[in-house]
């Protein structure tokens, strides 16, 4: 019997069938990068995974629509042009136009949308009053802030009840009434606001600019939504909680996929620790096939170690080669397919995407193809291998 897909929902801790809400079609959103500076591969696993993703769901034949915000109203940006001497908008934009192209070098293709957050600034206020008036949100002294009390399933999606989540306070206040209750809006003393609003000048908080990107492009509700697994506490539960009180709509998001950290010589690589090897370091040393390879190598929902990426170049030489003595063996791949090889690539990809587990079926599908007498078996072998190829994005050289 073929299997079918399941994914591991953070929401309820358990993989599920998937089964997206309108048939045949899935929308999904990931978190994308706040743009003070160039993106590292802790960055790229995230977007190259979902990228797959989407792949490997429109070769389930969904029409994907896969949107990826920019994060370019923050604090942290301002700092950094503060450090620079450059207007943060100016900062922000030329980190934006080199996140976008880094992602073109690693062929993340699926991203019908790169969605700058400013853009959106006019429906965040929209939204933060519509908060007001139904009673989630309270202002104060040019701040507004989510009142946590009226929703009481806050910590779902993390599964902290209450007291657990107040040994984690988000932001420390003395306007606040609630110690979990977090920012909508900063007041210009916060962030070099820009947006004049009926709080005063100002900047919208972090949290409540995803909504208002998915709000306007894929609707209150959708699909799939990623991002690393350090998002889920606390900006991803304040989605949710933002999204649920906006709409009274749930579950505000189906599908909760997270992934976890690349690491380097074991320490989680960030910029504030200065402990980072980034995209453009990579490809100075690395080819866009070995980088992929690579970061499909580990289950997305296990750490990895920047150590692992000579191994996994290693092993995308390896199969390169393997492949291209199959070719010349058999010339070119059939039109038609090895259902067997190709099931096994499907059954690792249908069990919460398992990547390595993929991987290792493209390198058994070129002995077993190597060791097929029958040129035409092998030719569907061959064509077999190089959908799975496509689907990882990564080329072993089979066009």
């Amino acid at each position: 019997m073929r299997s079918r897909l399941v994914v591991f929902n953070t929401l309820s801790r358990e993989k599920e069938p998937f089964v997206s809400l309108r048939r045949g079609k899935v929308q999904m959103f990931v978190c994308g990068p706040t743009v003070q500076d160039y993106i590292h591969l802790g960055h790229a696993r995230t977007y190259i995974f979902y990228d797959v993703v989407a792949r490997y769901l429109t070769h389930l034949g969904y029409k994907v629509r896969f949107v990826l915000n920019i994060t370019d109203v923050d604090e942290r940006i301002t700092d950094e042009a503060k450090r620079t001497g450059m207007t943060p908008f100016a900062l922000a934009r030329k980190y934006s136009r080199a996140f976008v192209e880094d992602m073109a070098r690693l062929k993340a293709d699926t991203i019908c949308r790169f969605e700058p957050v400013s853009k959106y600034v006019d429906k965040m206020i929209e939204q933060v009053s519509l908060l007001i008036r139904k009673g989630h949100a309270y202002a104060v002294d040019g701040w507004v802030y989510f009142d946590i009390s009226t929703f009481p399933n806050f910590g779902k999606l993390s599964h902290q009840s209450s007291r657990e989540l107040s040994l984690r306070p988000l932001e420390l206040s003395i306007w606040k009434r609630n110690l979990l209750d977090f920012s909508l809006w900063h007041p210009r003393t916060l962030v070099e606001g820009k947006w004049d609003s009926p709080w005063g000048m100002g900047s919208p908080s972090w949290h409540i600019q995803d909504i208002a990107v998915t709000a306007s492009l894929l609707g209150p509700q959708y699909d799939l939504h990623g991002g690393a697994y350090e998002l889920i506490y606390p900006h991803h539960e304040a989605e949710i909680a933002e999204a649920e009180s906006l709409t009274s709509l749930r579950p505000f998001v189906k599908y909760w996929v997270h992934t976890r950290l690349v690491n380097i010589k074991g320490e989680k690589m960030s910029k504030s620790s200065g402990n980072v090897y980034t995209v453009r370091d990579a490809l100075r040393s690395y080819s866009v096939n070995q980088i992929r390879m690579f970061l499909l190598s580990r289950h997305y929902r296990r750490d990895m170690d920047i150590r692992g990426i000579d191994s996994a170049a290693k092993t995308y030489n390896r199969l390169r080669g393997m492949a291209e003595k199959c070719r010349r063996a058999v010339g070119a791949a059939s039109k038609e397919y090895d259902e067997e090889s190709l099931q096994h690539f499907c059954d690792a990809m249908n069990d919460d995407f398992d990547t390595p587990l993929a991987l290792r079926a493209l390198g058994e599908g070129l002995v077993s193809t190597s060791n097929t007498r029958s040129a035409t078996a092998a030719a569907r072998k061959l064509a077999s291998i190089r959908l799975a190829t496509s689907i990882l994005g990564v080329d072993l050289g089979l066009g």
